[in-house]
């Protein structure tokens, strides 16, 4: 498992902060379909912010737990698609353009606290982390804009997952390899082949993740939120 920074594009980030969100609320290794990844290419294109997309999600499952507790004998359909939030993330789009919102390269630095999601991330760094306060003194002295701490941020969340995969004992990491070629499987047809490699390392980054609590670094993660902040 290799720590460089992902040689991709801003869509390509667009896109993998989208599944990885998808993926934490559904809290299932499902990674998105070619179809999904093409509804996604479609909002980026029309400039619809990423942090828009990401909220609108969280609603459609945060509605979606509601209405599961309310009538807990109603089984609902597991969300398979990201195509399940499309009408919500449409929805809070077309409500953002009507109201004249600025355009998100200008109105995002002023939006989000940034000092503050670090911090929130800084926290959520588990104790058991190696070298827990010096990941913690790295967040929280990341400058700059929004996008800026943002790149900053997704070269960081790299080297943690890979230093912290690597301090795994031998079983614990060929038991991570062995999940993500489970979840691979599940794909068998759905994904083109060349973008096998890339997402085995992506599912290993994920269960690296679920198992060592790490929070995803990112000023939209939700871990980033501070209780206050809606």
């Amino acid at each position: 498992m290799t720590s460089g920074a992902d040689p991709g594009s801003r869509d390509r980030d667009y896109f993998e902060t989208i599944e990885e969100e998808f993926i934490r609320l559904r809290g299932a290794p499902l990674l998105l379909s070619p179809a999904d990844w093409r509804l996604a290419d479609g909002w980026r294109h029309q400039g619809v912010p990423l942090h828009l997309v990401l909220e609108s999600i969280r609603r459609v499952f945060e509605r979606r737990a509601e209405r599961q507790a309310a009538s807990p004998e109603l089984k609902q359909r597991n969300v398979s698609s990201l195509r399940y939030c499309r009408p919500a993330v449409e929805k809070a789009w077309a409500e953002y353009r009507e109201l004249g919102a600025a355009p998100p390269v200008r109105r995002q630095p002023s939006a989000i606290d940034v000092p503050g999601r670090l911090g929130a991330l800084a926290s959520a760094l588990p104790p058991t982390l190696a070298d827990v306060e010096l990941w913690r003194s790295r967040l929280t002295e990341v400058g700059g804009s929004a996008p800026e701490v943002e790149a900053r941020l997704a070269e960081l969340d790299l080297e943690l997952v890979a230093g912290a995969f690597d301090g795994l004992a031998p079983a614990d990491r060929e038991a991570v390899l062995a999940g993500a070629d489970e979840a691979l499987r599940g794909t068998a047809g759905r994904v083109d082949e060349e973008r096998l490699p890339e997402l085995r390392q992506r599912l290993v980054r994920r269960l690296v993740r679920e198992r060592l609590g790490l929070p995803l670094l990112s000023l939209f993660a939700e871990t980033a939120r501070s209780p206050g902040e809606s």
